[in-house]
């Protein structure tokens, strides 16, 4: 680690910041902008200001440096954030001081700052900031280990600061790791879809709700043991899978959110910090062990898994949100969370039969019927020569091994779930190689819709068939 002094001014900072990208404050420990915005912070910002124009200590800055191969210098900001974020705010007009902030006196001459803008500072204030030079300590990395040396440092010099448990275990793990993770909140479904307020993201709700989500999905497969879901232990967590998260585990947490955002063409009020970490476990399971991302093949198209998601919420919300409420990060309440959701998935589609001729009876695509070739890519669970037009809608859910008998009638209640029903009776006329390619296919849908393009009421057919009341908007999740 090659440790380095130097003094910048905020002129400097500022112009490095807006025009050259050399300065970056979005490293990958680092909290999200905005900290110091909201009631209680409006004198915090006009203090900073305050001691800067008044010669009063304030602290170093700390920045990770890097060379680029043409050996541009490249700053990304370790400590510092907010006061810098702070002062660049105030420079380009964004907010006036404090109508309390106390006088500055330079060179024994007194000026006024309360409730002025930084145009409207004194031409002496205004030079007096931008030529205020911070004490700057630059770390390099010289070997590839020193990146977790970095790591250690934002935490130490973050300890003493109100950080989340969230927002402190991003620190906990490695470099490599906490990159991934940030590349996961920047992605659509953390960042457009799921329903957290400016004061969420800012207090890092977001980070937490993701790592919940990892940690629920370690203990699933056996590689965690599941204590409670708070932020201590979701901190605890973070330690654990420090150097010690495999490609395996990222390829599939990355392949459940990219289905997730196929389920969710928008945003969505029910995608919530205490909904999240659970819809997520749904998702896995609706994925099925054999899913292929790239064909678009699932165990549960992401249409099905959206119209059984409304169905949740509308039919068995009333069970699940007993265990919301106080204590809903306690093991025993998360695992029940999970087990209803779990288990009305599982019913709804009639996974259990579904995964059984998943593992029993599906064949590899070399090895499949000779005729396979009337089988269209976007299309693999039923042969269109054996449906009828109105059997063929989107709008139906996938077929299992039980539904493709022609014996058994379609279901008529409109609230019951739709298992895969609707096979004509002409199907019963099949050629036995047709039924055979149903077979061993059923249970996967297809995505071959433009997922993007459906709106809420052309997913959810059960919204359309029955009016039912709303869950309560807010459902909060407790902290230690």
């Amino acid at each position: 680690m090659i440790k380095t002094t130097v003094n910048m001014s905020v002129k400097n900072l500022k112009k490095m910041y807006d025009t050259t990208d050399n300065l970056s404050m979005d490293a990958e420990m680092q909290r999200g902008s905005g900290q110091w915005i909201g009631r209680g912070y409006e004198m915090k910002r006009s203090l900073l200001v305050n001691s800067l124009l008044n010669s009063y200590p304030i602290p170093p800055l700390y920045f990770q440096k890097t060379a680029t191969s043409t050996n541009e210098i490249l700053f990304s900001v370790l400590d510092g954030k907010q006061r810098l974020s702070t002062l660049f705010d105030f420079i380009d007009g964004k907010y006036p001081l404090h109508p309390e902030t106390p006088p500055a006196k330079i060179d024994d001459e007194t000026y006024e700052l309360a409730d002025k803008y930084f145009s409207d500072l004194d031409i002496e204030c205004q030079e007096e900031i931008l030529r205020y030079k911070f004490l700057i300590y630059c770390f390099e990395c010289a070997e590839e280990d020193d990146e977790d040396l970095i790591s250690e440092i934002f935490f130490r010099l973050n300890s003493g600061v109100a950080l989340s448990g969230g927002q402190k275990s991003i620190s906990l793990v490695d470099l490599k790791t906490a990159k991934f993770v940030k590349s996961i909140l920047n992605d659509k479904f953390f960042s457009q879809i799921c329903t957290f307020s400016a004061l969420q993201r800012r207090r890092g709700d977001d980070l937490c709700a993701l790592m919940q989500g990892m940690l629920l999905l370690d203990h699933k497969y056996g590689l965690y043991e599941l204590q409670t879901i708070s932020e201590n232990d979701v901190m605890k967590y973070a330690s654990h899978i420090r150097k010690n998260y495999s490609e395996e585990q990222k390829n599939r947490l990355y392949d459940i959110i990219d289905y997730l955002e196929k389920v969710f063409p928008e945003k969505d009020k029910l995608l919530k910090k205490i909904n999240i970490p659970i819809v997520m476990l749904a998702a896995d399971t609706a994925m099925g062990d054999s899913y292929d991302p790239v064909k678009n093949l699932y165990r549960v198209g992401p249409m099905y898994f959206r119209q059984w998601f409304s169905y949740f919420f509308a039919e068995c919300y009333e069970e699940y949100k007993q265990y919301c409420s106080s204590g809903s990060i306690k093991k025993e309440k998360t695992l029940k969370r999970i087990e209803i959701m779990e288990t009305s998935l599982v019913g709804y589609f009639e996974l259990e039969e579904t995964g059984k001729a998943e593992q029993d009876t599906a064949l590899p695509k070399e090895d499949a019927p000779a005729d396979e070739s009337s089988l269209t890519e976007e299309s693999v669970s039923a042969d269109e020569s054996v449906l009828t037009e109105e059997d063929s809608s989107p709008d139906e859910p996938p077929l299992t091994e039980e539904d493709s008998s022609p014996e058994e009638p379609a279901p008529s209640d409109d609230n019951e779930p739709l298992a895969g029903a609707g096979l004509a009776e002409s199907d019963s006329t099949a050629d036995e190689t047709e039924s055979a390619v149903i077979e061993e296919n059923a249970g996967y849908a297809s995505v071959a819709e433009d997922t993007a393009s459906y709106t809420a009421s052309d997913q959810t057919e059960f919204s359309e068939k029955s009016e039912v009341e709303e869950p309560p908007e807010e459902l909060t999740q407790d902290t230690e």
